[in-house]
């Protein structure tokens, strides 16, 4: 880049400068300029070529608090293990008994279904011998009244029984 271009970039963007690498003949910087100018507005890009150096320094801080942080939850993990491991046995303990509660509510299920039906059985039961109750007080009314019409008033058994018979004609 010319000094020239160099400097008109100082003043845009502030002071920047490229690794050795982003030196090297390997990287084409053709275009840049138009790039540049095309997007000189764009506070993100400013902000990343005015504080490059900062930013990088911050990445670095980052990394090693990343890396700082990593170690304690690893440190936090192995401590806890064996609570973990505890607790896994625990919940291994709770499937096996919710599934042994499981089984006994489904046989719990199939008792209730075979009351239910035995209940359905002598509500019929009911139903029936109360139809053939009603069925024998009205044989009976009905059978009463007759009995009371067919039967010989105590007098007349008396003069059967005793014999004494009048013949009409004698």
């Amino acid at each position: 880049m010319s000094g020239f271009q160099e400097q008109r970039y100082e003043e845009l963007f502030g002071g920047f400068f490229f690794d050795e690498d982003a030196l090297s003949e390997d990287i084409s910087l053709d275009g840049l300029d138009k790039e540049l100018e095309e997007h000189k507005n764009y506070d993100v890009l400013i902000s990343i070529l005015a504080n490059g150096e900062k930013q990088r320094d911050m990445a670095t801080i980052v990394e090693g608090n990343l890396g700082d942080i990593e170690e304690d939850l690893i440190q936090d993990y192995v401590k806890d293990n064996d609570s973990l491991v505890l607790l896994h046995e625990d919940i291994h303990d709770c499937d096996i008994i919710l599934s042994q509660i499981g089984s006994l509510l489904s046989g719990f299920q199939v008792h209730i279904g075979s009351i239910s039906s035995e209940i359905r059985s002598l509500q019929e039961k009911s139903l029936d011998l109360g139809v053939r109750l009603k069925n024998r007080k009205l044989v009976e009314t009905k059978l009463a009244a007759f009995v009371e019409e067919i039967v010989a008033p105590p007098g007349l058994v008396n003069v059967i029984i005793d014999g004494e018979f009048l013949l009409a004609g004698k």
